[in-house]
């Protein structure tokens, strides 16, 4: 099963942290003290690799004592059924029925709970275990009858259809009436063999009912085969936060002697885990080092060193290491090299960069004994003390560990987030009620927006170092679509943006005229692209007003974004560069679980203006709270993985091309 949103209640921090949409490669960012840690931990304690049970003394929130509970749901956890689960599940309850994901939580209490299980499936046996329970029931031997061959009939269906209905533990109560039913038609007159064989039929029908009845307890009814068929196949989680660089040389007599003192050192810990992962033995290391046959010793340090490189290369493909390990008495040393640098160095005077994503890599196997296969990676804080080109580097890295299970990691670190993947992006904030997870980067409060700021170029000290030629836009949402739809004209050999433009986006069309007018201040060229409405057109009146006399900006241009695509006579932002029904289509994408709640196809809209703030209210009247920046991520998504501008309405291409033209010609010529 795969898990697809996750949700955590009544744990530290979280009284209720909304569900979280997980992709392969999911980034929670907020900043410290803002539960990623909680989060990540509630979630690995789902169904951890080593146990590591709830604790509510601990855990529960503070200042609701009152309300603990060991049944209290801590963390849910929604999964999608791969397809050959669901042909397994199907096969399980004995119809062509399964259900596209199902909701499961694990309680304080360590209990897991699946919900609407009533509904997933009926409490009852398997179809084909009670047909082949009342199969092993003969029916009468020959000759017998008429009106006793019709009764066993009648009595036989009343039972298996109890059975059926989910009342198996009843059947010894059948048994006694059915008895007497059965005798009270017994063939008059006891004629032989009719006698005899309604006699050994009534006796084998006694029998064989209490030994269906004891069958199908045993065997547990179809409810709870379906839960444990579900609870087994929950993938595990390995949770990380230990990112050490190993050390790889030590005088083994010594580590014997501090691990017999329980006083080992964290670099005496790597050295063990190195040497568990390669097959090697700290007591026979110890032994040997005192023992004159060398040649014996040298054989076991090759045939480690082959051993750690080969559980090596099998795991990590996307970067081949070559250890080797060499021993001279009691000292013990480590060599690696790597295929982007082949010197054979000892591993503790490699860079620190190397050092880390070694020890990354074998942490992560030691964690996990290497086995990845199905499991959930949960990542605390990875890259904190790198540099940030090995931050970049470690992200690719952690791009191609996704691609096989599921990774969630948290981060305060600008260079450890990927824009160009918006849609991967989860803000902790904090609220009255406790934290909470959105997807909504305009909702979020300024602290926990400040690392996205960064990682953008948002704030205004890192914004004009960035470019000489600015364009800033209202929002983030802006800011994906307006790069999408530019690279697909340009791959439709149409014009896009200029290369050396720099998109800051803002929070908001105030927010739009402080960052630029920060760039004014700094003698920069740059862009403004408002909003047509009331918004953008207050902020258009505070930069003219305020700021471009004050500074005497020669180069600065304010755009409004209806005016320019031709539609200057209604409100506009960048979702009307779509049709309504292009839009609506995606909305409905976002919000099918909620609509069809709503028992709604279609959405009403009414008014003219904006067609975000038209969603807006007719989702808000069918009591479901819209996010448009939901929407702009599936758009976003789908316009990146288009082949070029042909795979767009005609209206948004024509739209498009203006808004690119006029962006190009606001913008001053660019230095040579």
């Amino acid at each position: 099963m795969k898990i697809i949103d996750f949700r955590v209640q009544m744990y530290k921090c979280f009284q209720d942290s909304g569900w979280v949409k997980v992709s392969p490669l999911t980034t929670l960012v907020g900043k410290n003290e803002s539960g990623k840690t909680a989060l990540l931990k509630a979630l690995h304690k789902f169904k951890p690799f080593r146990d590591e049970s709830y604790s509510m003394d601990r855990e529960w929130p503070r200042a609701h004592r009152r309300a603990r509970d060991q049944n209290q749901v801590v963390c849910w956890v929604r999964f999608e059924l791969e397809d050959s689960e669901k042909e397994e599940f199907s096969q399980l309850v004995g119809r062509d029925v399964s259900p596209t994901h199902v909701d499961i939580g694990r309680t304080y209490g360590g209990t897991f709970v699946i919900e609407s299980l009533h509904e997933l499936v009926p409490d009852k046996w398997p179809r084909k275990l009670i047909e082949e329970s009342f199969g092993s029931l003969p029916g009468p031997q020959e000759p017998v009858g008429d009106t006793f061959r019709q009764k066993a009939t009648e009595l036989l269906r009343e039972a298996r259809e109890l059975a059926f209905g989910g009342r198996a533990p009843e059947l010894p109560s059948l048994t006694s009436g059915h008895i007497a039913a059965l005798r009270e038609v017994f063939t008059p007159g006891d004629p032989s063999p009719q006698h005899e064989n309604e006699e050994q039929y009534v006796q084998q029908y006694l029998s064989r009912l209490n030994a269906i009845a004891s069958r199908l307890a045993s065997l547990g009814s179809l409810q709870q085969n379906v839960q444990d068929y579900l609870i087994n196949h929950i993938p595990t989680f390995i949770y990380m936060s230990d990112y050490r660089a190993f050390t790889g040389s030590a005088q083994l007599d010594l580590v014997k002697e501090r691990m017999n003192r329980n006083q080992l050192t964290e670099e005496d810990k790597t050295l063990l885990m190195i040497m568990e992962l390669a097959g090697l033995n700290l007591d026979e290391g110890v032994q040997k080092g005192n023992l004159p046959d060398r040649e014996q010793r040298q054989y076991d340090m090759s045939d480690a060193s082959a051993t750690l490189t080969k559980t090596i290369s099998d795991h990590w493909k996307q970067r081949k290491y070559e250890v080797q390990f060499r021993a001279d008495g009691q000292l013990f040393y480590t060599f690696v090299k790597d295929e982007l640098d082949p010197s054979l160095i000892r591993l503790e005077e490699r860079s620190k960069g190397f050092q880390w994503f070694f020890s990354f890599d074998l942490m992560f196997m030691y964690e996990s004994q290497g086995t990845f296969k199905d499991c959930v990676i949960l990542l605390d804080e990875p890259g904190l003390h790198l540099h940030p080109n090995a931050q970049r580097e470690l992200l690719e890295r952690m791009e191609q560990y996704a691609r096989d299970n599921i990774l969630i990691y948290t981060t305060h670190l600008p260079f450890m987030i990927d824009l160009a993947m918006p849609e991967r992006i989860r803000i902790l904030s904090e609220s009255d009620n406790g934290n909470v997870v959105s997807e909504d980067f305009t909702r979020a409060q300024p602290e926990a927006k400040f690392v996205l700021q960064a990682a953008l170029g948002m704030s205004g000290r890192m914004s004009y170092l960035v470019s000489t030629r600015n364009l800033v836009v209202e929002g983030v949402d802006d800011y994906w679509i307006i790069t999408e739809l530019s690279n697909l004209l340009k791959r439709a050999n149409e014009s896009g943006l200029p290369e050396d433009v720099f998109i800051t986006p803002a929070g908001g069309a105030p927010e739009a005229a402080y960052i630029a007018t920060f760039m004014i201040g700094q003698q920069l060229d740059v862009v403004v692209l408002l909003d047509s409405d009331r918004a953008g057109r207050e902020a258009r009146d505070a930069l003219v007003k305020k700021w471009l006399t004050r500074y005497h900006a020669r180069q600065t241009q304010i755009l409004s974004l209806g005016e320019v695509v031709g539609v200057p006579d209604k409100e506009f932002s960048v979702e009307d560069l779509f049709p309504e029904e292009f839009y609506l289509e995606r909305v409905k994408n976002v919000y099918k679980r909620e609509l069809a709640t709503a028992n709604v196809e279609e959405i009403p809209l009414k008014g003219s203006d904006q067609l975000c703030k038209r969603v807006e209210r007719a989702m808000k009247e069918l009591g479901i709270e819209f996010n448009k920046g939901s929407v702009a991520k599936v758009i976003r998504a789908e316009l990146s993985h288009m082949k070029d501008a042909s795979g767009l309405p005609e209206e948004t291409q024509e739209k498009a091309k203006k808004l690119m033209t006029a962006i190009t010609a606001a913008l001053p010529e660019a230095s040579s």
